[in-house]
């Protein structure tokens, strides 16, 4: 057998072949595996050294300083800018699992997890994560790159600065592969970066090329007629929006005339000498060649601060200019939304992928998490408080989750969801006996003698304004009984419901069982044989002064505030949460919880019972005591259980193939 042959056979009997799939895929390919064959545009033939690269940058600069310029001078290019820069970074950097795990079910930080969070909260000596980006976000609008310095200790970021994109140059060949960068500040401080020394961030170029194009390239021309026009609206002001005129001074001698423009220019010219007439001696004749023309110049300047804002995407609403009559502009909350959509996301998103490579994937090796920029509610208060109340009225919301999302107290029944119509308005305490008594009047006219309607109790009895026992129209008029005439009628068969309990499917396995399969979903099997010998009861209401709260102090859960938080709003919602696991032990009075430490700290906070499983052990110590350094979730630990038999297979066909 060759020796194809002899690693094909191996493969076939490999387990699985998706782990193999998967796991090829996690490899990134090498730099000679993507080497390309065509050409990057712009990139000067003549390229054996980086000097001519960095020769050919010299126009480019000076491209970029007139941008620069254009930013300080131009406020349609600066607002429009800074509105972008503001938007993306508004809610803020932060890290989210890949998967979709809630709040309180996190597993503990990792310790390249702890480094990520420490470079976020301490960027630089002199810049925190939020105004870096928002530098970073500037820079793309303006100039169209943005680049970031990595410091890096050990192989790991451990800080991040700005770097001034009108002075950065990409190095690369001929074909693009970038091989460093430089820096030229003054022709006399320069520095050189390897690749992975500096982020590179670019827009999109019509035809590619190491360098993207901004917003602010594309509005240049409009951005120069703007400073055009406003010098003019300037000099106008300046001299007092003098008409333009023609004299004829006759036989005026030249120093006559000069006497002449001088007087013109003392007496008739700037702000404060509007509307002083022009007098002229001799004969000397003056006429009006055009009238003052500054409201041509502002239409100007307004249509070209509209071309302008156009060229960034941002709604004029957003920079504060009043639209008249807002014709086919659309609300505010649709352009609120557009221009997050078409202008503020794809920014962000372009941001977003440069960071979770460069820092999560090649800086810390983190693949399960990723960062996000959090999202601002802009909607208004009144469109979200009538979004609240449709849901209260139509079930979607029970009335303590609309309480709770406003930070007030829930109420007594304010967690049984309600129709509220238009005409009814009833106590949430009276609820069940509006329903109860709703349901007995829509039954009523269908009811014959002897007939029951399931759920309700219907009875004859006199009206009081006849006192025969009969209606106004002689029929037998039906009154709903009191519940508690009827002691084996539950509050849900008032309401036309069969009782809670029997909507749900009982569990009839051995309670070890069922213990064990909540506990499988965050713990391998193997950690788990002593739950089937243990003796339990449960799930039942535990007294917090029967749980051992000692080693309080060493729990992860302790420093994890936000996630017994969550707890807390759920137990509020719910009522309970996911059963803890409590075990009694020989020598401990108390019970020591072996899972789910930040729902017992939850109810402890809410001064309620634990809601528990409780398994008695006859050992003071065993498998439970290292439990939680086996602890998964979502699966991980069986994805890597694939990807080491993998490796196992890989390593023995390797082996025979070697021998």
């Amino acid at each position: 057998m060759d020796v194809l042959s002899r690693i094909a056979d191996v493969f076939r009997r490999s387990p699985s072949p998706a782990a193999v799939t998967v796991t090829e895929s996690r490899e990134a390919p090498t730099a000679a595996q993507v080497r390309r064959i065509g050409y990057e545009y712009g990139i000067p033939l003549s390229n054996a050294s980086s000097s001519a690269q960095v020769a050919a940058t010299s126009e480019r600069q000076q491209i970029l300083t007139q941008l620069h310029q254009a930013y300080l001078t131009c406020i349609w290019v600066s607002s429009p800018i800074d509105l972008i820069a503001r938007t993306v970074t508004a809610g803020g950097l932060q890290i989210v699992s890949n998967e979709d795990i809630p709040e309180g079910e996190l597993p503990p930080d990792r310790p390249e997890m702890t480094r990520l969070k420490r470079l976020l909260r301490f960027t630089n000596p002199h810049e925190d994560m939020v105004q870096l980006l928002r530098n970073v976000a500037t820079d793309l609008e303006l100039f169209g790159d943005a680049y970031l310095e990595i410091v890096r200790l050990l192989g790991e970021p451990v800080a991040i600065y700005t770097l001034d994109a009108t002075t950065m140059t990409v190095l690369s060949d001929q074909h693009g592969e970038v091989t460093g960068y430089r820096q030229d500040v003054d022709g006399v401080r320069s520095a050189t970066f390897k690749p992975h020394e500096v982020i590179h961030i670019s827009l999109d170029a019509p035809r590619g090329g190491l360098y993207g194009v901004s917003p602010a390239a594309k509005a240049l021309l409009p951005v120069t007629a703007w400073l055009f026009w406003e010098a003019t609206l300037k000099e106008c002001g300046r001299r007092g929006d003098p008409p333009r005129l023609h004299v004829d001074l006759a036989h005026y001698q030249d120093t006559d005339v000069q006497r002449w423009r001088e007087q013109y220019t003392v007496h008739n010219l700037g702000p404060k000498a509007v509307g002083t007439p022009v007098i002229t001696t001799a004969g000397g004749g003056v006429q009006v060649l055009d009238p003052r023309k500054v409201t041509d110049y502002l239409d100007a300047t307004r249509q070209l601060r509209d071309e302008i804002i156009a060229c960034f995407g941002t709604p004029p609403a957003k920079l504060g200019i009043i639209e008249s009559g807002n014709l086919g502009g659309g609300t505010g909350e649709q352009q609120d939304k557009t221009f997050r959509v078409n202008t503020v996301i794809p920014i962000a998103n372009l941001i977003l992928e440069k960071l979770n490579y460069h820092l999560l994937q090649e800086g810390f090796g983190i693949a399960d998490f990723h960062l996000e920029f959090a999202e601002i509610d802009y909607r208004d208060s009144k469109v979200v408080e009538e979004i609240r109340d449709i849901r209260l009225r139509n079930g979607s919301y029970t009335l303590n989750r609309y309480r709770d999302e406003i930070g007030e107290p829930p109420v007594d029944g304010g967690d049984d969801a309600v129709l509220v119509d238009r005409q009814n308005l009833v106590l949430w305490a009276d609820m069940a006996r509006m329903s109860e008594a709703q349901v007995a009047k829509n039954a009523a006219p269908g009811v014959s003698a002897g007939v029951q309607v399931p759920g309700v109790h219907v009875q004859a009895a006199p009206q009081p304004s006849d006192g025969d026992g009969q209606d106004p129209a002689g029929n037998d008029a039906p009154v709903l009984s009191d519940p508690e005439d009827k002691p084996g009628l539950a509050k849900d068969a008032i309401q036309g419901e069969a009782p809670r309990e029997s909507l749900a499917e009982a569990d009839d396995r051995p309670l070890a069982d069922q213990v064990r399969d909540q506990l499988l979903q965050n713990y391998p099997p193997a950690v788990l044989d002593w739950v089937l010998s243990a003796s339990w009861t449960g799930p039942q209401p535990v007294p917090l002064d029967e749980v051992d709260f000692s080693h309080e102090a060493e729990w992860a859960a302790s420093r994890e505030p936000k996630r017994v938080k969550h707890f807390v709003k759920q137990i509020k919602r719910k009522g309970k949460t996911k059963p803890v696991v409590l075990i009694k032990t020989p020598g401990n009075p108390k019970l020591i919880i072996i899972d789910g430490h930040h729902r017992a700290l939850a109810y402890r906070k809410r001064g309620e019972p634990i809601y528990a499983w409780v398994g008695t052990v006859t050992e003071d110590h065993g498998q439970w005591d290292q439990i939680h350094s086996s602890q998964f979730h979502r699966g991980e630990s069986e994805r890597e259980a694939w990807d080491d038999l993998y490796r196992q297979h890989l390593d023995e066909a390797l082996a025979r193939i070697a021998a």
